[in-house]
Parts: structure tokens; sequence; C-alpha cells
């Protein structure tokens, strides 16, 4: 038995505490006005607001986000003082235990002055699976809630902190929140002028943090407490390393000061190109999206259904954490951009044991700690009500995701790239990239005039190889076809998984699919593709089945792009020629540091290679490519940043290179 996930309450008196450390989440008496004084007060929070720059940006962190009340407030605060155009806050909060979002919403209630603040949090506040979890407010305001132990965390958080907010449970309860390493860790977080705040004046913590570093004051405490402890970190040229220093060929380019003005190209109009385009465009950024075809979404993004899914493992990986991080992300997206019930319904997904290996997978799953809100087990009654439909063999069993949903990829797609920031270029097949010491030069078919941009961004997908020919080698593509039912009645209300999948109905039509064939370039719709996708559920639904001729069938094949890792390619890339120079010595030892930094191709970007899981990784991956372009911190890991970076292909043909010599 997985134990509790979500952390547990007990309410005393109108007062929240929490069972596992016996201590209070909030006083109701000081209410949140101690949290003003205490962080907003101590930080001085409003001045450096009011004093910020165009398009600057400014950092909290927190370490421990609880009920969201240092959030909300702050939010208000932020919303309440006049600032720079185009300032933003970006607030970084861990959480190890989080509340279930009942209870959260519950104490946030006693504060009707945040209902509102309350509302835009707990529309995004769900399937807080481990690992990061962007969140966007109105009024330039992201919060990155990041589930885990912030002694494992924070080390993997690649951006220094303006302002800490210290608020976990008392170090007499919850010693290791407060201990000598991590405050050493919060310490390699700081810049000269961070500054700190926290209700404990406890003379161990007071210690612990004039050692990390910090210039440290006692207060006056907040009503009836006796002091508070508050600062800045005073010793700039502290040696403290972090143990996840990236080698400089994963090194995070060099940005200049954010300039909004910069123009940004986008070649691609699927899931990728479209999820990025938003991400800049909501920032403020100009963004012109290049598609070679008539309509967007015309390539693999174009099946009539597609549904949202993970590459869920009990035993975590990169894979895994990204997909944890982008469910919720590519949920609430989705959810928050469609409008017509017709393009997606949130009606669960069903990954059935229809093998051996699946049994056992879907049996370590249940036994992860993984919360029931994501996953549970469902047997073949439970099945078939979920479904509305008799499910055979009897003894089949399954897991099921409530959150499950399915969607017509073109019409996010289209909404998406509906915004006034963000120009449509269709019909338009660039042919020819070039970069002058100043701007990416694109070049389209029979045009000789470029196109000039600042910044450009590849999301098309195998068809980025024929402008960095260099990629061509480590991109693959997968021939896949989809089958589309119409005229034949479906009862199926969710998405069942087997060896393939099959969809509920919508507008008369639903969806089976895919094949996957490798070494094939062929695009043509074959009867033996639909007879496989058909065959996947003869035996599992034989009543659906067996209703469908090949009359009512039509169907799209396109290409999945995939790397050999089959994660994607998310960031910047290195110049193929300059990097075998300066990393051949990776060629002899494959843990070399190598001192030379990295000479990334300027201001270019890749988003692509996401395989048959674009509609769940490519709008978060499009959201970090954002984060890159801003200078702003990164909604995922350092270990994932590492592992979606795009010159890692290059390290391993280095280093598989040095082994063939031996």
């Amino acid at each position: 038995m997985a134990k509790q996930y979500y952390t547990s309450i007990e309410w005393r008196d109108n007062v929240a505490y929490s069972t596992l450390f016996d201590d209070i989440f909030f006083s109701q008496a000081s209410g949140i006005e101690e949290k003003r004084y205490v962080f907003h007060q101590h930080n001085n929070l409003a001045d450096r607001f009011a004093n910020l720059t165009t398009n600057e940006t400014f950092i909290i962190g927190e370490s421990g986000f609880g009920s969201g009340l240092n959030f909300l407030t702050t939010l208000k605060l932020w919303r309440s003082t006049p600032r720079a155009e185009d300032s933003s806050l970006h607030f970084i909060s861990f959480e190890k235990y989080p509340l279930t979002a009942e209870d959260l919403r519950q104490i946030v209630s006693y504060f009707p002055e945040l209902t509102d603040e309350l509302e835009e949090l707990s529309a995004q506040y769900y399937l807080l699976l481990p690992g990061y979890h962007r969140l966007t407010f109105t009024g330039n305001v992201k919060l990155t809630l990041i589930i885990g132990d912030i002694q494992e965390q924070l080390p993997l958080l690649n951006h220094k902190i303006d302002a800490w907010f210290f608020d976990g449970f008392s170090p007499a309860k919850n010693a290791e929140m407060w201990n000598q390493p991590l405050l050493n860790e919060i310490a390699a977080h700081c810049h000269a002028n961070t500054t700190f705040a926290t209700y404990s004046a406890n003379s161990q913590l007071r210690r612990n943090l004039e050692v990390a570093g910090f210039l440290v004051q006692k207060g006056i405490g907040f009503a009836n407490k006796r002091n508070l402890l508050f600062g800045k970190f005073n010793r700039q040229n502290l040696k403290i390393t972090t143990k996840n220093t990236p080698k400089h060929y994963y090194a995070i380019p060099i940005a200049p000061p954010q300039d909004k003005s910069q123009t940004i190209a986008i070649i691609g109009a699927g899931i990728s190109g479209a999820s990025t385009a938003r991400a800049l465009a909501d920032r403020g950024y100009q963004v012109v999206v290049f598609e070679k075809n008539p309509e967007v979404a015309s390539e693999a993004s174009g099946n009539y259904q597609g549904m949202l899914y993970g590459s869920w493992s009990a035993f975590g990986g990169a894979m895994m954490e990204l997909s944890c991080s982008a469910y919720r992300f590519s949920h609430y997206l989705i959810k928050a951009t469609i409008s017509d019930p017709n393009d997606f319904a949130a009606c669960g997904l069903i990954q059935l044991g229809h093998n051996e290996q699946q049994i056992k997978r879907n049996q370590q799953l249940l036994q992860a700690n993984l919360p029931a809100e994501f996953i549970t087990f469902v047997n073949n009654t439970q099945i078939e009500q979920l479904s509305g439909c008799p499910i055979t063999p009897t003894e089949l069993s399954g897991i099921y995701f409530p959150h499950g949903m399915w969607l017509k990829p073109p019409r996010l797609v289209s909404e998406l790239l509906e915004h006034p920031n963000i120009k449509l270029v269709t019909d338009c097949e660039i042919q020819q990239i070039k970069h002058d010491s100043k701007h990416w030069l694109l070049y389209e078919k029979n045009n000789s005039a470029p196109h000039n941009f600042t910044h450009l961004i590849l999301c098309n997908a195998h068809a980025a190889a024929n402008l960095i020919p260099d990629l061509a080698p480590f991109l693959r593509k997968i021939r896949g076809q989809t089958t589309v039912v119409e005229n034949t009645s479906s009862q199926l209300k969710t998405v069942l998984c087997g060896n393939g999948y099959i969809t509920p109905a919508t507008q008369g039509k639903f969806t089976l699919g895919a094949t996957f064939q490798f070494n094939d370039e062929l695009l043509d719709i074959r009867e033996q593709d639909h007879q496989e996708n058909l065959a996947n559920f003869s035996n599992i639904l034989p009543e659906l089945i067996q209703q469908i001729t090949l009359e009512q069938l039509s169907g799209k094949a396109n290409f999945r792009t995939s790397t050999y890792d089959y994660l994607p390619l998310v960031g910047p890339l290195a110049d193929y020629a300059q990097f075998n120079q300066d990393y051949a010595k990776l060629t002899k030892d494959k843990n070399a540091w190598i001192e030379t930094p990295c000479n990334y191709l300027p201001n270019l970007w890749l988003n692509l290679a996401h395989g048959a899981k674009g509609l769940l990784t490519a709008p978060l991956c499009g959201e970090i490519i954002a984060d890159y372009i801003s200078n702003s911190p990164l909604a995922c890991s350092e270990i994932i940043r590492v592992a979606l970076h795009p010159n890692r292909v290059y390290v391993r043909e280095l280093v598989k290179s040095g082994a063939k010599e031996l």
C-alpha cells in the first residue's frame, strides 16, 4: 500500500495544524498581517518592486509553500504596487508535503481579501506530481512550485534569488529545514543584494545563517512574538560551489539584458511551434511563425483526435520527471485554451493490463508514491462502468488516470496562435538559414530577400535537419497511421489504451491509433494499417469493432520525429564543427572536464523530436525555451535541462567514436 501522498491537517479551534509536524499552518489571530510584516516589510518588497526597471524580473525563493498564503499575499502586494512597464515577478517555492486542493482552499478562505488570488491559484493547483510545476498569473507573475525535498531539489535550481522567505515549520519541529548544509546551499543561490526574513529567532539558526554568509539582524516579532530574524547575504566572495555545476557544453548561454523589441522567428506551426510562440507572446515578445503548409498542424500535430498521456515509470528517470511536470502543465493549458466541448474532453484514460509486461508495469506504478487523483487501480467491472462498454476478457484489469483526456490537436494549435503578438505566415517554406553578425537570415524558396530575426527557434521536427544538416544522424522518422471511424455508434466514454488507443466519439467520429513503422518513407493510407489498429481492440471491444466496415474508415499517416534516447531536443545548439574541435578530448575520456566555453549557434534554439508524446511534452518545453530567451528561472530542474540539451547528441557521438577506436 502506497503511503499517503498529500499531507493531512487537523483543525483545532479554527486553526489548521500539520498532523506530521504538530505545528500550525497559519495563525487566524494574526492572519496575513504577520506574513506581510515578516516577509514583505523585512525584505523591503514594496520599495524594491517599485524601483524595478523596464523588463526586470524580481525573484523570490520560499522554503515551504504550505497553504500558499505567502505567495498569495505577495501576489496581491505586487499587483497593488506601481511598477515599471513589463517588470515581472517570479516566485519559486519548495514543498515536500503538499496540501490537497480542498485543504488549501479551506485555509485561505479565512482571508476573503485573497479571494481573487485564490481562484487563480486553485484553477492550476492540482496533479502536483513530484517535480517542477509552472503556474502563470495575470500581472506578469509566475510561480514555480517544486514538489520535493528542498535539500534534494535546491541544488538542481539554476538561478539566483533576490529575496528569501524562510517559512518552514519551527526548527524544534522540523530541524531538516534549517540545517547548515541547506543554508549553505541557499547561500549558493544568493547574490550580493539578496535579503531574507523568517519568523524564527532561534539562536542556532542565527549562527547557521552567519556561517553560511548572511548578515543577520534581530527584529521585533509580530504581535505577541518576541523576535524575528532578517538580513542580507553579505559575503559575495564566499566560495560555495554546488555539486551540479554543468559542464561547459551544457551551460546556459550568456544572455544580454532583456529586450522585448527583439524579433523572434519560429519555423513550424505544429504543437511545438504553437506552444513556444504562445509562451513568448504572453511575455510580450513579437513572434513570427513560418509554416510551409497551407494550414497549421498539417503534419504530426494534425490528427483528428489525440490523447494526453505520458511515459510513466515507477523507477523515476528523466522521462518520468519530465512527464510528471508536463502532464499538469499541458492539462491546464488545454482546458484554458480550448473552449468548444466538441474539441476536447477530460474524460479519463484507462491503461489496460493487456499483457504480462503491462500488468507488471501497472502494478509497479500503483506501488509508487503517487496521488490517487493521478492514478488508481480498476478491475473489469470498474472499467466497464467508466468506459460505458462491455470489456473482455472478464479478468482484464487496468489503471485509471482520472485527468486523462482526448483533444483535437489542430484546434489547440490554432487557438494557441491566436494572439496579437503572434504573426502566422503559411505556405512559406524556409529553405536556408544563415547568421550574420546580428541576425538570422531566413530564405524562402524563389525569394532572394531574406527575413531578418534576432532569435530563431526550430520546431519543425525532422525538417530541422534540412536547415542544420549536422542534426540529421540524430533524428529518426517513425511512420504512424491513425484510423478515424465514422457512421458507427460508440458508447465509449473514456480513452482506452492497450497495444494502441481508442477515443470516445466526437461529432460522429472516433479515433484508433497508431501504427509504428521504422524505415518507411511513404505516407499513403493503408488498409493493412487500419486493420492493425482495429485488431488491437477486437478482443477487448468485440461488440464495437465487429460493427466497423472498411467503408467507414479514413485516416492520416505522418512521421513522428524522435531521438534515439526518446527525449526531445530542447535548448541551445552548438556549432558542430567547433564543438568537435573544442571537446575532442571526450573521445579519450568521457568524463573529462574541459574549460573551453561552448561556441553556441547564436540565439538559435530547438524544441523538437517529441516523438509520440508531443501533446504532453512540447508545451512545457515551449515554456522552457521562453525561460531561456527571457533569462528567467527555468520550468525544469538542472537534471531535466541537461537531459533535454541538444548538445547531448554531439557529446555521445564523440564518446562513441572514441570507444570505437579502442
